[in-house]
């Protein structure tokens, strides 16, 4: 009768789920709009969880040099809120400094380069009929081809004008939405702050919730899950942000030895876009190329082959070491997080799909190893 009983719940069970399923599908186009209002709603809470989550890699190594030696009260009450707020300085300090050493002269450089863009066309296309023994199909393609120049400047400064007075009508009928979104990233800090301030707190309670909802093999899954994403995640952070200096370090320090302009705002560009790998080198040293294209083709060129050098010494030899060995992937399977993630998510897949590949890579391998473990019991008893 028990077992009749069971049964009946079973088929209940399963009955009920796929009930569900097949109203969710034929229903997405409203479970898609509830989706995307739920999103909206939590866009504070999400934002808040992800600042936290940065902020904490630089309030745990703070805490640890807050007076690490005394317990009196007044240090166990003052280290957290001071380790957050040195934090949050450093951040800030960061992002202000990269922008302000950036922004400025790339607004300079764009700006010269359009004035100059008739005057560069014609140099370079001096330049390839000087060594036309090197180019030579080139070379008969520029003499063939006649291009106005200065009438194509003159076409793109009016687009320019354009776009620009199309993104100031935009940016005027959208002031809500800018408005809004102020108003996101301040709750965000808000939220982040109360998150970082009770985190061993929250933890706990999560902890009591998923061990009294869920049975308890799915409780303790669910935790490893959550363990190894942390570890994935933070590993990436730390090594790609150590990467980012390094290498950012490097192409400045290469530029100001061979006297090359914009040392200081390239080698920014490409500590900020390191955090993209493999793929946020080419798009600094294509910013890069194009900047120096303007006072001097040659000098651009030399700034490739420098750029090639420095990106060979950062792949063999930097990125498999700091970055590499913490997050325990391959070369081959980082192009493959990449490529997916970007796929899937634009520019913010290809950041975040390094770590979730890193995070599956380690599930798929532990797993492999219980299963061998598991095969090689049964051969013994056998």
């Amino acid at each position: 009768m028990d077992n009749y009983k069971r049964i009946d719940k079973l088929i209940m069970k399963y009955l009920i789920i796929g009930a569900i399923v097949i109203l969710l599908i034929t229903n997405y186009k409203q479970v898609l709009q509830w989706l995307s209002v739920l999103m909206t709603v939590l866009q504070p809470i999400i934002m808040g969880a992800g600042i936290a989550y940065i902020i904490n890699l630089l309030m745990v190594q703070f805490e640890k040099i807050y007076f690490p030696n005394k317990h009196a009260k007044w240090v166990i009450m003052t280290r957290r809120p001071v380790s957050i707020l040195s934090s949050f300085i450093v951040v800030l300090f960061i992002i202000v400094f990269v922008i302000s050493l950036i922004a400025p002269q790339l607004i300079s450089v764009f700006a010269t380069m359009i004035e100059k863009a008739p005057e560069l066309f014609t140099m370079v296309e001096n330049w390839i009929l000087q060594y036309n023994d090197l180019f030579p199909q080139l070379a008969d393609f520029v003499q063939d081809v006649d291009i106005d120049w200065q009438g194509f400047a003159s076409q793109f400064l009016n687009m320019i004008n354009n776009f620009t007075g199309n993104v100031i009508e935009t940016t005027v009928s959208t002031i809500g939405s800018v408005f809004n979104f102020i108003v996101n990233i301040f709750l965000a800090i808000i939220i982040s702050i109360y998150i970082l301030l009770t985190k061993e707190k929250l933890a706990g309670q999560f902890k009591r919730v998923s061990n009294a909802f869920l049975p308890e093999r799915l409780d303790q899954n669910l935790r490893y899950l959550l363990s190894v994403l942390n570890e994935s995640f933070s590993s990436f952070f730390v090594g790609e942000t150590i990467e980012a200096v390094i290498l950012g370090s490097m192409v400045a320090l290469g530029m100001w030895i061979f006297r090359f302009p914009y040392a200081g705002m390239i080698g920014a560009l490409t500590g900020v876009t390191a955090y993209i790998p493999f793929v946020g080198a080419y798009i600094s040293a294509s910013v890069g190329f194009l900047l120096i294209l303007v006072e001097s083709p040659i000098r651009a060129l030399l700034f490739l082959v420098l750029i090639i050098v420095i990106q060979q010494i950062e792949g063999n030899i930097i990125y498999p070491r700091v970055v590499g060995q913490s997050i325990g992937l391959s070369g081959l399977w980082v192009i493959v997080g990449i490529t997916i993630g970007g796929g899937l998510w634009g520019v913010p897949g290809m950041l975040f799909g390094v770590p979730i590949s890193s995070a599956i890579y380690r599930l798929i391998k532990d797993n492999v190893v219980l299963k061998e473990k598991y095969k090689g019991r049964l051969k013994v008893k056998g």
